[in-house]
């Protein structure tokens, strides 16, 4: 192992950290541009850290990784025995990849969005109104508390549904497997409240959409909603949209 790979291998791992100055950043850049064996080893390095990162196991191989750089710093004089760490060092990481490689496959084998969709819903309780909000005593209300969701979206007025009974109608609807129509009765809710400039079920509206994009299979529209609620504190739902329902969405839209 020469000077310029211990330089190489070093300044990736350097790349990877955000170590580099911006002169430093465009020669490896150019480097990685050119030389296609640098880019295999760049691409290899990127997909162990992020596999690592993603399972949460960066203290585990963190002594590998100030190991792998003391190897890099240390003098040229000591080349047999570091050699020999080196491959132990890639051996371990390598053994520790594949776990990870065979835990995320069989993750993602078994993902589906109906499970994501499952595993994140809950039907909505008339009871759990929060104060503030109010849903007219109304045979719509009736029908819902009873579950009879054909009851509700059969129901018809000589007038325009009001905000709550456009959304126990979108509740109804995603009850009855009718993911399109949930999907425009929810869109109604949003933009009923945004055209009146008020809250009304508007942040419920906004959490069931995006379960109901994921049932539907329209990943990036779920995802920009997800994101939304994840980005407000002060959402109803925040809490509900974590780091992990996002990742199972984005590999679903892989």
């Amino acid at each position: 192992m020469d000077n310029s790979t211990h330089n190489n291998a070093e300044n990736l791992v350097r790349y990877l950290d955000g170590e580099l100055t911006n002169e430093e950043k465009a020669i490896v850049e150019n480097q990685l541009r050119d030389d296609a064996v640098l880019q295999t080893e760049y691409n290899s390095l990127l997909a162990t850290r992020a596999s690592i990162r993603y399972y949460g196991l960066q203290q585990k191989v963190g002594g590998i990784h100030q190991t792998m750089m003391k190897e890099f710093q240390a003098p040229v004089r000591s080349i047999n025995n570091r050699r020999k760490n080196i491959r132990t060092i890639i051996a371990v990481a390598a053994s520790v990849l594949l776990l990870i490689t065979g835990y995320v496959a069989y993750n993602f084998i078994n993902l589906s969005a109906e499970k994501v969709y499952s595993s994140n819903y809950q039907p909505y309780e008339l009871s759990t109104v929060r104060s503030g909000g109010s849903i007219e005593k109304s045979l719509l209300e009736e029908s819902y508390a009873a579950k009879e969701y054909d009851k509700v979206v059969n129901t018809q007025f000589d007038r325009a549904f009001t905000i709550p009974e456009l959304f126990l109608r979108a509740m109804s609807y995603l009850a009855l497997d009718k993911n399109d129509k949930a999907i425009e009765e929810y869109k109604k809710v949003i933009g009923e409240n945004e055209t009146a400039k008020t809250s009304i079920f508007k942040q419920e509206a906004e959490y069931y959409l995006a379960l109901t994009y994921i049932r539907n299979k329209e990943y990036s529209a779920a995802l920009l909603l997800l994101h939304k609620i994840q980005d407000d504190p002060s959402h109803l739902y925040h809490e509900k949209v974590t780091n992990q329902l996002i990742r199972q969405v984005k590999m679903l839209n892989w």
